[in-house]
């Protein structure tokens, strides 16, 4: 997963979203409704070595996703992201392995007992980009997250490679950041929503 995230003001949010609604290289818009739980380890296990689990809805489809992080860079992100349909966390990491997870992590993490670390909820509308040397989706999020009882709002930019050129990829992220002034948002959900 290479992405990246920016902060999003109301008006920021309706420019980019009416922009992208007319844009020639938008392939498909959609609407979703997510919430997220994020888990840990009581010995904090996952956060120390760079992982991140999440048990998320997406409309009425269940999705378990494990990623880590391999760079973080101001507004940029490079992640290995697994993710797959799932009833439940046990079920998801029993999952992950057939769509690339390491085997003997997934293996290990299944006999763990996991405490909910933050959620989130919010609204995403999404636009699938094709720029001819790539493809990528950008996201406006804007909803809640926090902790169970402690939740505060927040609103973001985010868009994520999904095929092609990463040098591209690279060009045009950064030209939006400065046709729209656009201020990276260094900090994922998790790590947001943890510190509330």
């Amino acid at each position: 997963e290479q992405e990246y995230k920016w902060c999003a003001s109301p008006e920021l949010r309706t420019a980019l979203i009416k922009m992208l609604s007319q844009h020639e290289a938008t392939v498909s818009a959609y609407t979703l409704q997510m919430a997220a739980v994020y888990y840990e380890m009581p010995d904090g296990f996952l956060r120390k070595n760079g992982l991140a689990l999440r048990l998320r809805r997406e409309n009425d489809v269940t999705v378990c996703c494990m990623k880590r992080t391999v760079l973080k860079e101001g507004a940029l992100a490079v992640r290995e992201e697994y993710e797959t349909e799932a009833s439940d966390l046990k079920d998801g990491l029993c999952r992950l392995p057939e769509h690339g997870a390491p085997r003997d992590l997934c293996i290990f993490l299944q006999a763990q007992e996991f405490c909910e670390l933050a959620r989130t909820e919010f609204t995403r509308q999404c636009f699938l980009l094709d720029l001819g040397t790539f493809t990528a989706e950008f996201a406006a999020d804007e909803g809640r997250l926090g902790k169970t009882g402690k939740m505060q709002p927040f609103a973001e930019f985010e868009l994520e490679l999904k095929s092609g050129s990463e040098e591209a990829f690279a060009a045009f992220a950064e030209g939006l950041q400065a046709q729209y002034g656009l201020t990276p948002q260094p900090l994922s959900k998790l790590a947001r929503a943890a510190n509330i």
